[in-house]
């Protein structure tokens, strides 16, 4: 049993030997074939492999090209935020530069608005008080005029009549009440202190004369020539200083002139009470009488010059910058007119000593004013009269 069981596994080992040879010869009839089959394959493999690497060295060089453009384009971003962010505060800046000029301009025509506000109201109480100073003057003129005549009446050198519009003569009556009238040759010479409130004295003058005329016509004791006065410094803006009108003349004058025509006057009196008059102290008289007219009419046209003058220097000073002429204003708004005392004025009018010695006192012991100046002055002046 043994044996035919080994037999058996030897006859099987002999087979299965004899199988695989048999096998093995099949196959080493085509060892070429397949060897051939491997090397193209390994060609092929080793052909991608090539390619695979070529594209692998490219796609690194991509790659590396793909990363120095992107740290340029970063580069770029980087700098563009920069920009913008300086361009966004740059921006801003100017925003609030200009939200800045805005709020100022705002301010400077808030300020402007109110400096103008504030130099208009002190122009309205700057012409406020000049208008009360112009009536305050105008008021104290007449009583100012009606005293001087008064007390020069009452000296001895005149010793005129005198009488005022609340003592006037019995046969007058309450359609004539000048100011101030004094008794001359038996008629009566006024002098009518005129008040006015009006911006044309000119024009006020004339229509003065009018009405008056109408008033004193029906008076034939009324002397034939009147004197207006009016004050020293509205007399420089009249253009004409006499009128003629229904066989009256009519002289406006300044309470300067009111001394020197009372001494004419005076002077002809003592003439017609002496019933005769010599005939070189009648050429005195009447020499005397022109040279007051001469330096009435001469003073009146220096006085008009100088104002004529004097309009011309402020028409220059518009021409000046604004804001200068802002300053001119507020400085001149800041000023008092200078207020003279009566009392110094009618004793420089009653005393021609004193005059003279005012004068001397200012030009002693140097003149301030170049000698060929007054000189000049004084030929322009006479010129300008003539």
């Amino acid at each position: 049993m043994t044996t035919a069981i080994i037999l058996i596994g030897l006859a099987v080992l002999i087979g299965l030997a004899a199988a695989i040879y048999i096998k093995l010869s099949k196959e080493s009839s085509q060892p070429d074939e397949a060897f051939m089959q491997q090397k193209e394959e390994i060609a092929r493999l080793r052909t991608e492999k090539d390619e695979l690497a070529g594209k692998g060295k490219q796609l690194y060089a991509d790659n590396i090209q793909l990363k120095e453009e992107l740290k340029s384009i970063a580069k770029e971003r980087d700098q563009s935020q920069k920009r913008l962010a300086e361009f966004e505060a740059q921006e801003m800046q100017r925003k609030k530069e200009h939200e800045y000029a805005l709020e100022s301009a705002k301010n400077m025509k808030q300020a402007w608005e109110d400096e103008r506000i504030r130099i208009r109201r002190e122009d309205e109480e700057r012409q406020a008080r000049e208008i009360a100073e112009r009536d305050r003057m105008w008021n104290e003129h007449e009583q100012n005029v009606i005293a001087l005549i008064g007390e020069l009446c009452k000296l001895p050198e005149y010793a005129f009549s005198f009488f005022e519009n609340t003592s006037l003569p019995e046969k007058f009556d309450g359609s004539l009440k000048p100011d101030a009238m004094i008794d001359f040759l038996g008629q009566y010479l006024i002098f009518d202190a005129k008040v006015s409130r009006s911006d044309n004295l000119q024009s006020y003058l004339q229509n003065q004369v009018k009405t008056t005329v109408n008033k004193v016509k029906k008076n034939p004791q009324i002397y034939r020539t009147i004197y207006f006065v009016v004050p020293t410094e509205a007399l420089a803006t009249l253009k004409k200083t006499y009128f003629f009108e229904g066989g009256y003349a009519f002289f406006v004058i300044s309470p300067d002139a009111i001394p020197p025509i009372l001494g004419a006057l005076k002077k002809i009196t003592a003439y017609e009470l002496a019933q005769e008059m010599d005939p070189q102290e009648r050429e005195n008289i009447v020499t005397m009488i022109a040279e007051f007219d001469f330096h009435i009419h001469f003073r009146n046209a220096a006085d008009l010059i100088l104002a004529q003058s004097g309009v011309g220097i402020l028409d220059k000073m518009k021409q000046l910058n604004p804001q200068l002429q802002d300053d001119v204003a507020l400085k001149k708004s800041k000023m008092r007119q200078p207020n003279l005392q009566n009392n110094d004025v009618k004793h420089l009018m009653l005393d021609t000593k004193h005059q003279q010695e005012t004068i001397d006192s200012l030009v002693s012991p140097q003149v301030p004013v170049p000698e060929k100046h007054l000189g000049a002055a004084a030929r322009m002046l006479s010129k300008k009269a003539q």
